[in-house]
């Protein structure tokens, strides 16, 4: 069925209107990007990500990397993530301008979440596009494997999200995607509805960077010099999954009154995908870090609790325990949905904030149990590549 069957068929007048409006601008920017194709195309790499303003720590890392290339190639970096309102879509609009002539004159785009221009505009065949997802392992679903589930990106808009799904063709056209280990392709194949022989088996920048004692030392360092009040104690990282339905807010001003009266030092962080706003949560209860993101607090984090966030992952890698704190995993899997089963984590789920805080205290955990996971879903073997050969020009 293509775009237009879809999104013509039985949908109220106005929203014919709005998905007639979609296809008619998706020509008019493949008939801009025609154009802009006929530019020279030049030795460049072009990194895109509308998770963040900043460029996130793994695309400066490969960036890095790459101007130290014996040939390096131009690297271009646009990071802006899509605020709401109707003045933030507009100004959007004019970065995709931007995209489209950086993607039009590149051999490389390098991505790490969904981008629109790179999934509806249609691509010289020598164009690379590579998906570095920006989570490790494979936990919560996403992309097309939760398209008509309620913790659907598509499921937030009036248009029935399998229908704007279509129109806005997510997750097409990639050419190669990267994924933690070889277990996960199948989970991520569906999720892109993209062909299994894409992905490659190579590891994110940061998961080195996690390994790298010396490296992790200096920025635990780095943290206690500018938030001195961490030092001395047991400090835990609450970073919970962001969450498109509203979440019991109740229960976790429990958990934070239960790890206040248990002398732990509390770090907060919310998730850092686009919408979530960085605020003070819990100014009184709360130690106020702004300067260092949820991965770099790892460093000196003797604990972490989540929800359902892949931050696990990474926090297995430096052989932290986790705790979740998660009452609604009947609800979550019905409005998302899980690829690898929470039971098969090597941590607890905890409904009582007082019984994670008490295990917490005892450091009840099994460091064995955790480096056997980690060995699962950070796959050294044969099979891995270097994810930098994905992504360089000639490669």
């Amino acid at each position: 069925m293509n775009s237009k069957e879809e999104t013509q068929d039985s949908l109220p007048p106005r929203l014919k209107v709005i998905t007639t409006g979609i296809i008619i601008a998706k020509a008019l920017a493949n008939a801009v990007y025609a154009l802009l194709k006929l530019l020279p195309v030049q030795n460049k790499v072009v990194f895109i990500t509308w998770n963040s303003n900043d460029v996130t720590p793994d695309f400066q890392t490969l960036i890095a990397q790459l101007t130290i290339l014996k040939r390096p190639p131009k690297v271009v970096a646009l990071c802006r993530e899509l605020g709401s309102g109707i003045g933030a879509y507009l100004l959007y609009g004019f970065h995709m301008l931007v995209q489209m002539y950086a993607m039009a004159t590149a051999k490389v785009v390098v991505l790490d979440a969904y981008c629109v221009t790179a999934s509806i505009l249609n691509h010289r065949r020598d164009l690379r596009l590579v998906q570095i997802w920006h989570a490790l392992g494979a936990f919560k679903k996403f992309g097309w494997s939760v398209v008509d589930k309620s913790e659907g990106w598509a499921a937030q808009s009036r248009i029935p999200p399998r229908t704007l799904s279509h129109l806005l063709r997510m997750h097409h056209g990639y050419t190669a995607a990267a994924v933690s280990y070889s277990g996960a392709i199948p989970f991520y194949a569906e999720a892109f509805n993209a062909d299994p022989s894409i992905f490659h088996v190579a590891w994110l920048p940061r998961v080195e960077q996690l390994r790298d004692k010396e490296r992790m030392a200096a920025l635990r360092t780095a943290i206690l010099r500018a938030h001195p009040q961490l030092a001395g104690g047991n400090v835990v990282l609450y970073a919970p999954t962001i969450r498109l339905v509203d979440a019991d807010d109740s229960r976790v001003v429990s958990l934070v009154d239960a790890i206040g009266a248990s002398g732990w030092k509390l770090v907060a962080k919310i998730h850092p995908v686009r919408g979530q706003e960085s605020v003070p949560i819990f100014p009184d209860q709360c130690v106020q870090v702004d300067d260092f993101s949820a991965i770099q607090m790892l460093a000196i984090a003797d604990a972490v609790i989540t929800d359902y966030s892949a931050i696990a992952y990474e926090a297995y890698i430096c052989g932290l325990p986790v705790y979740f704190y998660a009452h609604d995993m009947d609800a979550y899997e019905e409005a998302r949905g899980f690829y690898t089963a929470p039971v098969r984590f090597p941590s607890t789920f905890y409904e009582s904030p007082q019984d994670l805080v008490s295990d917490m205290t005892a450091r009840s955990f099994d460091p064995s149990a955790i480096a056997d996971f980690v060995e699962i879903f950070l796959e050294d073997s044969d099979n891995r590549e270097d994810i930098l050969a994905l992504i360089t020009p000639g490669s």
